[in-house]
C-alpha cells in the first residue's frame, strides 16, 4: 500500500479513486513530508494536501517521482506520495530531443498510459522512447551579475526556482558562471561552470591549455550577445551577419546544469550542412532529419550509426558559402542530436566549454580548430608507402614468404604488419617460440632495415596478471595500473586472459615503465619496430571488472533492466551500459581522476605515452604509431586507421566519409583496411579496393584471421596488375603527397579534402562524398559499386579538368560561370576494372611534382628525378609547389620550398627557399650544397615537365564554344553499361576548349570527327616559334622540328626533348635535367 497505517486508513482508502491508491506500493521511505524541503521563498509549490494530482504508478520510488519533475512527500493519509508541482502544467508535448523514457522494451500504449505517461509511436532516427513522461518547461537561469573586460566577460546565474523544479535527471545546480574569453580574431570560447564547486575539466595533461595560442591584438570577427532571463547567449560574425550558435531554441530548454546530466541547444537553419561529430560509419553530411551522435568509446566492428572507437565532439557546418566550427571541450560520455534546425549537447558529466570558431572558409576552421588542440603529427616518408598485414599469418616464413613475394611480384611495400600472432599466449613484448622465435623476427627486422622497410607488431594495453610475466612483475612493483576505489587494480579479459591495464594518466612511473618495455623490445629486435596499438577504448572481453568466473560479455542475460534514473547515453544504439565491453567506469587513476570521466580519453593517452616512449628512445626520428581510439588532439601523436570494416561495398564507400571526417579531427593520416577486415572479399571489390586505398593517407591492407587471404598476388590477372598499377600512382605522387602532409602539420589543412574545402561556393558540392580532393588540386573519382565501366564525376568550379594520366581535358572551363544550371559539369569517366586507373583529374590552375620511375620503397623512390604536371587555367596560369627534407628527423636541419609558377601560358619559372637550421642558404658555397644535397636523401633533378590545356585546336567563336545543355545532359545520362558514343564524347571536349588568341599551341587541321560533328570556325593557326629552357633557346623554324608531322624533336646540342599531343593538348618536354634547387624557366614563342 506504501503506508504503514491503521486499519481505519485501509477503509477510508476503499472509499478513493483506484488512482489515488494505487501509487501507495512502495514503502514508505520516511514520514518526513519532503514537500515541503522543496519550498521556495516566493511559494511553496509542494505544499498541498488533499489537492494533490496523481504524478506516479503503482510502486513509483522517491527518485522515479523527482525525475518526473514532481514532489514527493509520503503520508499516513490515502493519497498520492508523488503528485504534480503546484500550478504548473504537464504536457505531452515535448520536443522528441527532450523525451525522457518511461517504459521499457515492448511496452504498449496501454501499458504506457497506466503508468501516467504519454504515447508517441511515430518513427524517428534518435531512437527517442514512444513512451517518455510528461514535461514542463524548466525556468532556466538569470543573469545576477556581470563583469566585463576588453578581453571578455563573466557572468554569474542563479537558478530560477528550487533545484528540484527543473530535476531533468537530478537535482538543478543553483549557482554557474559563465566565462566569455575572446581568445583570438577568430575564436571565442564559452565555458559554463559551477560557481560553488569545482567539476571535472579534461586535464592539460590530455589537452593543453589554449594560453600559448591566445592573440588579443587582432579586430575580432564576431561579437558575443546574452540575454538576461532565462540566460542564453549567441555568437555572430561580422563579417557577414551569420548567427554561428544562439542557444535560444523555441520549444527547448534554455540551459540544464545537473551534477550528472548538462543540456544545452543551439539554433540551426533548415536542412543544415554540417559534418564531422564521431568517431561513426556513415556518411559525411550529417542527416539534419535526426542524427544521434554518442561519444562513448567503444569496440565494435564498425557497425552503422553508432558510437565507435573515438570520440570526436566537433563539427564544421557550411552556410551559404561560409563556414563555422564548434568544439565542446568535454570528455564525458555525451550524446549530440541534430533535429531540424536544432543541435542538442547532452552530457553526462564535466562542464560545458564550447568554443566556436568563425572560419570563414573551411580551412580557416580548421587552422583555428587545430591550433588549440594541436597541429598533425609529420609522419615520417617511408610510413606513406605501403602496408601488409593480417591477423592470422601462422609463423614467421609466412611473413617472410609475403615480403619476397610482394617483391618478386614488383609491387611496392614500406612497413610489414604481424598482429597478435607472434606473441607467446597473447601476451604483451613476447615472442612464440614455436612459431615467431624472437630470433627469426629479429632476423626478418634486419632483412627489413637493409632494404629502408619496417616492422609493426601489435600491441593491446591488457597485461595478463602472471607472476614471473616481466611486464606485470615490474608494472605492480611500480603501481602502474588502474585501481578501484579500494585500492587494488582493476582486473579485466582480453586475449591473454585476466588482466590489469595500465594507467597512462600517471605521466610517471606509467609512462617510465611502457618506454622500458618498448626499449626492450628495440633492442630486441631493431630500432625500424614500430607499435601499433590497439584495443585501446579500453577493451574488455566483460562488461566491467570480472574474475576468471565472469561470463563474457556476450553471454550475459539481455533481459530487460529497470529504467535508469540517471540519463542514458545511445551507447551502441540502445543506451547500453557504459561498461559494456570496458573496464569499470568507477575505476580511479592515481591523479585521483575517475574512468567515468576520462574513458573516452584513454586510447589518447596511451597514443600521447607511446609518442614520447618513442622520441626518448630516438629523440630525433619521428615517430610512427598507429591507434584505434582517439580523441581531439590525438592527430598530434598518432595516426588512425577506421576499425574492423567489413569487405563489402557499402563499406569501400564508408571509407571516404570516415578518412574526411578524420581530416577535420586533426588526425589527417588516416586509412581503412584495403578489401575489409571481417569476412570475405571478392576479386572485383578488392581490385576496386586496391584502387581506392592506394590513395589513402595511411594504405594498408588488412583482414581478419578466419577471412580468405587479400593479398594483391592472390589474384594474379586482376587484383595484381591493377595493385601494381595503383601502387605505382601513389608513389608516383610521394613529392605531392608529402607536401600535403607537411602543410597538415603546420595549418591542419586535410590532405583529403571534401570538394567544398575548395569550391565552397558551389551548393552541389555540400552532399558530395564519393568523390574527394587529393591535396588542393586532384579530383579522385573512384568506383565503389559492382560491375562499372565508368563513373559519373561531377567537376566542380568553373575552370578546366584535366586527366592525370592521359593529360587530355575532361572538363573544359565553364562558358557560364555564374548560372545556377550545373547539369553541364558532369561527365562518365573511364573505369574498366582490370585495364583502366581509378579516374584522377588535375583542376586547371595547379602544377603536381611527381617521381618518374616510382621504385618498390618510399626511400628508393625519392632518389628518382622530379616530373612537374602542369595544368593551365583558362587565363593560362598554373603554380605549385614541394616541400623537401630528409623525411625522418622530427626537426629537420635541411629543409627547401620549391615553387613553381606559370604566368600568361608562357613562360614556367621555379624559385627554390633553401634553409639549413636557421640560416638561409640562398648563396650557398660548392661545399654547402654538397653537404645540403646529401643530407635530403632526396633527388635534385626535374627531368620532365608536361603542360596540358595548350589548344590544339581552331579557335572557336564564344557562342559555338559553349554547346548545349542538352548535349551535356546527354553524356552525363549514358548509361554504365560499357557502351560509349565516342562521336559525341569527342565532340564534348573540343567544345569545352579554352580559346584564347594567346594559346601557344593549335593544330593546323581538324580531324574528320570534328569536322562532321562540330561545324566549328576556323581561326588562323598559331604554332610554335621557339623555346627557350632556362635561357638555351632552341629555334624550332616553320613549325616543330625534327620529328613525325612537325611533333616531337630533340635539341642535338642540349639533349633536350619535345613532345606535342595533339589529341591531349599538352606538350611534354624531356632530357632536362633541371637544378630542383636552383631557379631556372621555361619559356616559349608562338607565331
Amino acid at each position: 500500500m506504501g503506508c504503514s497505517s491503521p486499519a481505519l486508513w485501509v477503509i477510508l482508502a476503499t472509499a478513493l479513486s483506484f488512482s489515488a491508491l494505487r501509487v501507495h506500493a512502495a514503502p514508505p521511505r520516511s514520514v518526513v513530508d519532503k514537500g515541503s524541503l522543496a519550498a521556495t521563498s516566493s511559494a511553496d509549490v509542494c505544499s498541498h494536501f488533499f489537492s494533490r494530482q496523481d504524478c506516479g504508478y503503482v510502486g513509483i520510488t522517491e527518485d522515479a517521482c523527482i525525475q518526473r519533475q514532481c514532489c514527493w512527500s509520503p503520508s499516513m493519509a490515502p493519497i498520492p506520495w508523488c503528485f504534480q508541482r503546484k500550478d504548473e502544467e504537464y504536457l505531452c508535448t515535448a520536443d522528441v530531443v527532450s523525451r525522457r523514457d518511461c517504459g521499457y522494451m515492448g511496452i504498449n500504449a496501454q501499458e504506457c498510459y497506466n503508468r501516467g505517461c504519454c504515447w508517441d509511436s511515430s518513427s524517428n532516427q534518435i531512437n527517442a522512447p514512444f513512451c517518455f513522461l510528461k514535461h514542463h518547461k524548466c525556468d532556466g537561469y538569470t543573469v545576477s551579475n556581470v563583469q566585463e573586460s576588453a578581453h571578455g566577460l563573466t557572468l554569474d546565474l542563479k537558478l530560477n526556482g528550487d533545484p528540484n523544479a527543473c530535476a531533468r535527471f537530478g537535482s538543478d545546480i543553483p549557482n554557474l558562471a559563465v566565462v566569455v574569453d575572446f581568445e583570438t580574431e577568430s575564436r571565442v570560447r564559452v565555458k559554463v561552470l559551477n560557481k560553488d564547486a569545482k567539476r571535472y575539466e579534461i586535464p592539460t595533461d590530455a589537452l593543453p591549455s589554449t594560453e600559448s595560442t591566445i592573440r588579443r591584438d587582432g579586430k575580432r570577427g564576431y561579437t558575443f550577445q546574452y540575454k538576461q532571463n532565462p540566460f542564453t547567449f549567441s555568437v555572430t560574425r561580422v563579417s557577414d551577419g551569420e548567427v554561428l550558435f544562439d542557444s535560444s531554441v523555441a520549444g527547448m530548454d534554455s540551459l540544464i546544469y545537473e551534477n550528472e546530466y548538462l543540456e544545452i541547444s543551439s539554433v540551426l537553419p533548415n536542412d543544415a550542412n554540417i559534418y564531422g561529430l564521431g568517431e561513426v560509419v556513415s556518411g559525411f553530411r550529417r542527416d539534419t532529419r535526426g542524427t544521434r551522435q554518442t561519444m562513448w568509446a567503444r569496440d565494435a566492428a564498425t557497425p552503422v550509426d553508432q558510437n565507435l572507437y573515438g570520440s570526436h565532439p566537433f563539427h564544421l557546418e557550411m552556410r551559404n558559402g561560409n563556414a563555422h566550427g564548434v568544439f565542446l571541450r568535454n570528455s564525458n560520455g555525451m550524446d549530440v542530436v541534430i533535429t531540424p534546425r536544432k543541435i542538442t549537447y547532452k552530457t553526462i558529466g564535466g562542464v560545458l566549454d564550447f568554443t566556436v570558431f568563425t572560419g570563414p572558409t573551411p580551412t580557416n576552421v580548421i587552422n583555428q580548430y587545430t591550433e588549440v588542440i594541436g597541429r598533425p603529427h609529420m609522419p615520417p616518408a617511408w610510413a606513406l608507402g605501403f602496408h601488409q598485414s593480417r591477423y592470422g599469418y601462422n609463423n614467421i616464413d609466412q611473413v617472410q614468404q609475403v615480403v619476397q613475394r610482394y617483391k618478386q611480384e614488383n609491387l611496392p611495400l614500406d612497413g610489414m604488419w604481424i598482429d597478435i600472432d607472434y606473441m607467446d599466449n597473447f601476451k604483451d613484448f613476447t615472442y612464440d617460440e614455436a612459431r615467431f622465435p624472437k630470433a627469426r623476427v629479429r632476423e626478418l627486422t634486419t632483412q627489413l632495415a637493409s632494404n629502408n622497410q619496417s616492422l609493426v607488431l601489435i600491441v593491446d594495453p591488457g597485461i595478463p596478471i602472471e607472476p614471473g610475466y616481466e611486464p606485470y612483475d615490474t608494472g605492480m612493483e611500480g603501481g602502474v595500473f588502474i585501481k578501484s576505489l579500494t585500492g587494488k587494480p582493476i582486473e579485466g579479459r582480453v586475449w591473454p586472459g585476466q588482466t590489469y591495464f595500465p594507467d597512462f594518466f600517471n605521466t610517471n612511473e606509467t609512462w617510465a615503465w611502457w618506454e622500458h618495455e618498448l626499449r626492450l623490445t628495440r633492442q630486441d629486435l631493431g630500432d625500424n619496430v614500430y607499435p601499433w596499438i590497439d584495443m585501446n577504448e579500453p577493451s574488455n572481453f566483460c562488461n566491467g571488472p570480472c574474475t576468471k568466473d565472469t561470463p563474457k560479455a556476450n553471454e550475459v542475460s539481455s533481459e530487460a533492466t529497470p529504467l535508469p534514473l540517471k540519463y542514458s547515453i545511445n551507447n551502441a544504439g540502445r543506451q547500453a551500459p557504459l561498461d559494456e565491453k570496458t573496464i569499470a567506469e568507477n575505476a580511479v587513476h592515481k591523479n585521483g581522476l575517475r574512468l567515468t570521466d576520462t574513458h573516452n580519453l584513454y586510447g589518447h593517452m596511451e597514443s600521447r605515452a607511446t609518442h614520447h616512449a618513442l622520441l626518448q628512445l630516438k629523440p630525433d626520428t619521428k615517430p610512427f604509431i598507429l591507434t584505434r581510439s582517439t580523441f581531439p588532439g590525438t592527430g598530434t601523436y598518432a595516426a588512425h586507421w577506421t576499425g574492423d570494416n567489413w569487405s563489402e561495398w557499402s563499406h569501400l564507400h564508408y571509407s571516404i566519409p570516415g578518412i574526411l571526417s578524420f581530416g577535420l579531427f586533426g588526425i589527417p593520416f588516416t586509412g581503412a583496411d584495403i578489401c575489409g577486415f571481417n569476412g570475405n572479399t571478392t576479386e572485383e571489390l578488392c581490385l576496386r579496393w586496391h584502387q581506392l586505398g592506394a590513395l589513402y593517407p595511411f594504405a594498408r591492407n588488412h583482414n581478419a584471421i578466419q577471412a580468405s587471404d587479400q593479398e594483391p598476388y592472390v589474384w594474379p590477372n586482376s587484383v595484381l596488375p591493377a595493385t601494381r598499377q595503383a601502387l605505382q600512382i601513389r608513389y608516383s605522387l610521394l613529392p605531392y603527397l608529402y607536401g600535403a602532409f607537411e602543410r597538415a602539420h603546420r595549418t591542419g589543412q586535410p590532405v583529403w579534402q571534401p570538394l567544398f574545402f575548395k569550391y565552397p561556393q558551389d551548393p552541389l558540392t555540400l552532399k558530395i562524398d564519393q568523390q574527394f580532393l587529393l591535396g588542393d588540386s586532384i579530383l579522385v573519382s573512384p568506383a565503389l559499386s559492382a560491375g562499372l565501366l565508368k563513373v559519373k564525376a561531377y567537376f566542380p568550379g568553373s575552370g578546366p579538368w584535366y586527366d592525370f594520366t592521359t593529360h587530355e581535358r575532361v572538363m573544359g572551363a565553364d562558358p557560364n560561370p555564374n548560372g545556377s544550371d550545373r547539369s553541364h559539369r558532369y561527365a562518365l569517366l573511364n573505369a574498366k576494372a582490370g585495364t583502366d586507373p581509378i579516374p584522377l583529374s588535375i583542376s586547371g590552375g595547379s602544377i603536381i611534382p611527381i617521381h618518374l620511375n616510382p621504385q618498390l620503397t618510399v626511400a628508393s623512390t625519392r632518389s628518382q628525378p622530379i616530373s612537374l604536371l602542369v595544368a593551365l587555367d583558362p587565363k593560362g596560369f598554373a603554380k605549385g609547389e614541394m616541400y623537401i627534407d630528409d623525411g625522418s628527423s622530427v626537426k629537420p636541419l635541411h629543409q627547401a620550398r620549391v615553387s613553381f609558377e606559370l604566368t600568361a601560358g608562357q613562360k614556367l619559372v621555379s624559385r627554390a627557399a633553401l634553409k639549413s637550421g636557421n640560416s638561409d642558404l640562398t648563396n650557398m658555397t660548392p661545399a654547402q650544397a654538397q653537404e645540403f644535397r646529401t643530407q635530403l636523401e632526396h633527388t635534385d633533378r626535374i627531368e620532365k615537365i608536361v603542360i596540358m590545356g595548350l589548344d590544339f585546336a581552331p579557335a572557336t567563336s564564344p557562342a559555338q564554344n559553349q554547346g548545349s545543355q542538352e548535349e551535356h545532359e546527354q553524356e552525363a545520362d549514358e548509361e554504365e553499361d560499357g557502351t560509349e558514343n565516342l562521336l559525341f564524347r569527342h565532340h564534348h571536349q573540343n567544345k569545352h576548349q579554352y580559346n584564347s588568341e594567346a594559346s601557344p599551341l593549335v593544330v593546323k587541321k581538324l580531324s574528320k570527327l570534328d569536322q562532321k560533328k562540330s561545324n566549328l570556325s576556323t581561326a588562323k593557326a598559331l604554332s610554335l616559334s621557339e623555346l627557350n629552357i632556362n635561357g638555351a633557346k632552341l629555334a624550332l623554324g616553320n613549325g616543330l622540328q625534327g620529328g613525325a608531322d612537325g611533333t616531337q624533336g630533340q635539341d642535338p646540342t642540349t639533349g633536350y626533348a619535345w613532345q606535342v599531343n595533339q589529341e591531349a593538348g599538352s606538350l611534354t618536354l624531356t632530357g632536362l635535367k633541371m637544378d630542383l634547387f636552383s631557379e631556372w624557366f621555361v619559356q616559349w614563342k608562338t607565331v
